[in-house]
């Protein structure tokens, strides 16, 4: 989910009682990184109040019995050369979501991107793995068997980016990826508080491609949640 911090249009506190609403048990915060500057992307200092600030409504949360958490998190630009935040900042965060937003003209080189932030023992997921646009924009080149290869090496999950402007890793390439052993989170990439209702047609993606609730690693309770997100960091 956006918030209100990057380019969404609900306030951290709105995005908890409305999901909360709905009856889930957690909903992760991943506003933009800094080099997202169109969506008022997070500076290295904003991202840190921000972490301060669910620390506090969480706190509030408990306080008033509620049975519900939102996780602190970041989608983090994949640059040419490095992540738009440092290691150090990313280990504070409770899932890490690392984007391809301005890929290079070639597949070779965005394919080397992509596997270089796998390999980053701070990053949970890669995001909208293709880029694509539906109806407006192709997918970036790239070598997406490679990617998930290496996803699959490192223990990196891929989203089911379920915005119905993207659908993003497309359904045909998810048996591929399960065959590796590749685990799936199913994102609305939320920027208005009624956009969690995708999640629905997230499922009905998720299912057109074969996965099951145990490809699924949202659908796990938050305490089994927060063992598989501790694995990839070691």
């Amino acid at each position: 989910n956006h918030s209100t911090w990057s380019d969404g249009h609900n306030t951290l506190e709105e995005i908890a009682a409305h999901t909360q609403e709905l009856g889930l048990e957690y909903w992760a915060i991943t506003d933009h990184s800094k080099s997202s500057f169109q969506a008022n992307g997070l500076d290295a200092a904003r991202l840190r109040k921000q972490i301060q600030e669910i620390k506090a409504l969480n706190q509030r949360l408990a306080d008033s019995g509620a049975d519900f958490r939102l996780l602190a998190g970041t989608e983090v630009d994949i640059l040419k050369d490095k992540l738009d935040f440092d290691d150090e900042l990313l280990a504070e965060l409770d899932v890490v979501i690392a984007s391809l937003h301005v890929p290079a003209n070639n597949e070779a080189e965005n394919t080397k991107r992509l596997i270089r932030a796998a390999e980053n023992q701070h990053v949970h997921c890669l995001g909208h793995l293709t880029g694509r646009l539906l109806l407006e924009r192709e997918p970036y080149p790239m070598n997406q068997q490679a990617v998930m290869d290496a996803c699959a090496e490192t223990g990196t999950w891929l989203e089911l980016n379920c915005n119905p402007r993207r659908l993003d890793l497309d359904w045909r390439q998810w048996p591929y990826a399960l065959s590796k052993g590749v685990k799936c989170l199913i994102s609305p990439d939320a920027h208005r508080r009624e956009q969690a209702g995708y999640l629905r047609l997230g499922a009905a993606v998720a299912r057109k491609g074969w996965l099951t609730k145990a490809d699924v690693l949202n659908t796990l309770p938050l305490d089994k949640l927060r063992r598989e997100l501790a694995r990839k960091r070691g």
